[in-house]
């Protein structure tokens, strides 16, 4: 749970609710990337049907939410298919995500992290490349 005060009260916002929000904004790109765990492996079926019903496991997933003083950080880690620009597609994930939360929190995160950690054409090549803002 995360929690956010303002004047009216105090929010408590879920990990789902996140991890929903970043599966949306991977969703919007096309089919061109997909999410992968920290390993830079594909998830299990067990941990994509979870984040596809918005159960949030985060030991399963590629998507890390962590809450410090200042403000969320979440780090996501992605494969990019082979011809893809990694700037266009980083920085459109990067802005549908700040984007949606501030719709439906009413708070930016203070980072957003996009860890490419592969490229896929027939095969996978390992890649370790992080995008943040």
């Amino acid at each position: 749970m995360f929690n956010y005060k303002n004047k009216l009260g105090e929010i408590h916002f879920s990990h789902s609710i996140i991890n929903k929000i970043v599966t949306e904004a991977i969703e919007n790109c096309d089919g061109k990337v997909e999410i992968l765990n920290y390993k830079g492996k594909y998830m299990n079926v067990v941990p994509g049907i979870a984040s596809r019903m918005n159960l949030y496991d985060e030991e399963a997933g590629g998507i890390q939410v962590k809450e410090e003083k200042s403000g969320l950080v979440i780090t996501v880690y992605v494969i990019i298919h082979f011809g893809t620009s990694i700037k266009k597609a980083t920085g459109k994930i990067i802005d549908y995500i700040y984007d949606n939360m501030e719709k439906k929190m009413g708070e930016k995160p203070r980072t957003v992290k996009i860890i490419v950690t592969g490229t896929l054409s027939k095969n996978i090549v390992k890649r370790h490349i992080e995008v943040s803002r």
